[in-house]
């Protein structure tokens, strides 16, 4: 970014933003992947290793140039956020999974969103013009300053002073209005905004959304997940942290990077609603062949 400040501002947002999610979770949490191991695995599977193939496959068909290519593979590598934990809890689906799946995926995002970034980067030719390149170990190093190192933090704070936990809703509120608040700025000061790079990608985040609720849906039944682990699991593929995504475009590479997550943002909070509204009216219905009250009965 050009203006410092506004990209220190961002990360500390995004620091604070972590350290909130932290302060939702503890120990328990981690266990329950040693307790439910199976939709756990596959869940974390689909989230960092099928769904950024989906985003390479998505930006090789609709031929993205290689900084939108960034993007959309950056959105598909992305974890779950905690707007997925609340869309879940809302709609009592299995809250402990998905905080789990947000949980250790983010960690494991760690290692894995630079390697796809720069496979995505190195794989889409440039036209002659310089290379596009995301280093892999000051991404992993930023990467861990903006996530785990706060969620272990607020994680250290709750186990300290529970109490803490109460501070979370608002941290995360201010914290997401600072970092639309700089990109805001960012995009503004720039000479000409890219409207023609961000409707070029709204058709590859439409169709990421749409991918990422087909496999969320259709992937886990042939690992015999329940109905409620399912619906849950899709959720987090749909719902991510684009937060995390806009601050990292933000820190590494340049704004035209961001557009892709920005279209992606209209449509994961429909695709979730979707996702969890007509899990409900299926199960109300009885069309679900599986209970799932001897579910929440083990998750409780």
């Amino acid at each position: 970014m050009e203006t410092g400040w506004i990209s220190f501002a961002l990360g500390a947002a995004m620091f604070t933003l972590m350290f909130g999610m932290g302060l939702t979770l503890g120990a328990g949490d981690f266990r329950r992947i040693a307790a439910n191991p199976r939709a756990t695995i596959v869940g974390t599977v689909l989230q960092l290793l099928v769904m950024p193939i989906v985003g390479i496959a998505l930006a090789n068909f609709f031929d993205l140039p290689p900084i939108l290519s960034a993007g959309i593979v950056i959105v598909a590598a992305c974890p779950g956020g905690m707007f997925s934990n609340m869309y879940v809890h809302l709609a009592r689906g299995h809250t402990a999974l998905s905080i789990t799946l947000t949980a250790s995926a983010t960690l494991v995002t760690l290692f894995t969103l630079p390697l796809w970034v720069q496979f995505a980067l190195a794989r889409f030719p440039t036209g002659g013009a310089a290379p596009i390149e995301m280093p892999v170990l000051e991404t992993a190093l930023r990467l861990g300053t903006l996530t785990v190192l706060p969620v272990l933090l607020g994680m250290s704070v709750r186990h300290k002073w529970p109490a803490m936990a109460i501070w979370e809703k608002k941290l995360s509120l201010a914290s997401a209005i600072v970092i639309v608040g700089g990109m805001t700025i960012e995009g503004s000061s720039r000479p000409e905004i890219p409207i023609d790079d961000f409707i070029t990608s709204i058709a590859p985040a439409a169709g990421f959304a749409l991918a990422a609720i087909l496999v969320g849906v259709t992937l886990p039944p042939l690992f015999r997940i329940t109905a409620r682990d399912t619906v849950t699991i899709a959720v987090e593929l749909v719902v991510k942290n684009t937060l995390l995504g806009i601050v990292l475009v933000g820190q590494i590479l340049d704004f035209e990077a961001v557009l892709p997550i920005l279209a992606f943002a209209i449509f994961q909070t429909p695709g979730g609603i979707l996702l969890l509204v007509g899990w409900r009216l299926l199960e109300k219905r009885g069309v679900l062949g599986r209970s799932e009250k001897s579910d929440r009965a083990i998750s409780s």
